[in-house]
């Protein structure tokens, strides 16, 4: 029956050009390419959240030392507090070159402790507010995922009524078709033979030639194109971070088996340019895998990859048609 039913959606792609079933056949796989780029976007958000997910991790790491190093620092306030009261009450009771040296080292143990809790203070109340833009971001991140994934939902239920409803005139098509058939063969009258004629040839009318459209870039690709870019200017130019190559060769393995080496750009970042395939991909680096879906007007494209192995427990994969770089430049 599932073969039966293949077969009549097959064949409703092959029906006349002017009918309903063959007008739908295109605006099925505009839809289903919709589907595709929708899930397309679900993949990079969860990059994008991973990646903001990571930067939490580091921020509360510098969070908690920070205060530790905060608390530690009042402590050495207070022992340097004490210490200068103590050494102005024994220069007031016997002021001389003794209790004035005292006093003097005090006051600039206590200057300095004062500076190290008002620095202190300051980096911390820094890294807390760059703590709660994250958060705010991931709390968007979170959102717009969620949307997205409503959002893909109602795009399958849209291409799963048009695939019924070209089924439905498929097996329609077929049942008249059959009942044409019968009807010809019993109501066939007795021909008279008469001299054969040539058939009038049919007027064969010219395939318009296809007009090659100018690619239309998602507004979503290219936001999330800008931005992993921009991080990627950010870390390859700070000189403070560690220049670091864990891996000296990285290959890409995809579904078709091919192997492709990574170019290292630097701070544990590998690039690599190749041609993709249509549908769900599984691409290969050394034990991870990554799961993507690339659209069917994108088969054979040229995407991007960008391996980003800075944390090795939670490794990300960015890639991105050429072209949405292209439309950025």
């Amino acid at each position: 029956m599932a073969v039966k039913r293949y077969c009549l959606l097959f064949l409703a792609g092959l029906v006349v050009f002017d009918g309903a079933v063959a007008q739908s056949q295109p605006t099925l796989m505009v839809e289903r390419n919709r589907l595709a780029r929708l899930e397309q976007s679900l993949e990079n958000r969860l990059v994008v959240q991973e990646d903001i997910e990571n930067e939490l991790l580091s921020y509360e790491y510098k969070l908690e030392r920070a205060r530790e190093s905060l608390e530690s620092l009042h402590q050495k306030y207070e022992e340097s507090r004490l210490e200068l009261a103590k050494a102005q009450q024994n220069y007031d009771s016997s002021p001389n070159v003794d209790t004035q040296r005292q006093l003097t080292k005090a006051k600039h143990s206590f200057d300095m402790a004062e500076r190290g809790v008002d620095s202190r203070s300051r980096r911390l109340k820094f890294i807390q507010a760059n703590h709660g833009t994250l958060r705010a971001k991931l709390a968007e991140e979170e959102y717009a995922i969620t949307e997205t994934r409503a959002r893909i939902s109602a795009q399958q239920e849209t291409v799963n009524q048009m695939v019924k409803a070209m089924l439905a005139q498929a097996e329609e098509s077929e049942r008249r078709a059959a009942l044409a058939k019968s009807a010809v063969r019993l109501d066939k009258p007795e021909l008279k033979s008469a001299p054969l004629q040539e058939a009038p040839r049919p007027e064969v009318m010219p395939r318009p030639v296809p007009v090659a459209a100018e690619r239309e870039v998602d507004s979503e690709l290219l936001a999330y194109v800008q931005r992993e870019q921009e991080r990627l200017r950010k870390l390859l130019a700070d000189e403070n971070s560690e220049n670091r190559q864990t891996f000296n060769s990285l290959e890409l393995r995809s579904s078709g088996g091919k192997r492709l080496p990574f170019e290292f750009l630097g701070k544990d970042q590998y690039r690599l340019v190749t041609t993709v395939d249509a549908g769900r991909q599984t691409y290969k680096i050394n034990s991870w895998k990554f799961r993507r879906t690339v659209p069917a007007e994108d088969d054979d494209t040229r995407y991007v990859f960008v391996f980003d192995a800075r944390r090795l427990s939670r490794p990300r994969l960015v890639m991105y048609p050429e072209y949405a770089l292209e439309a950025l430049n």
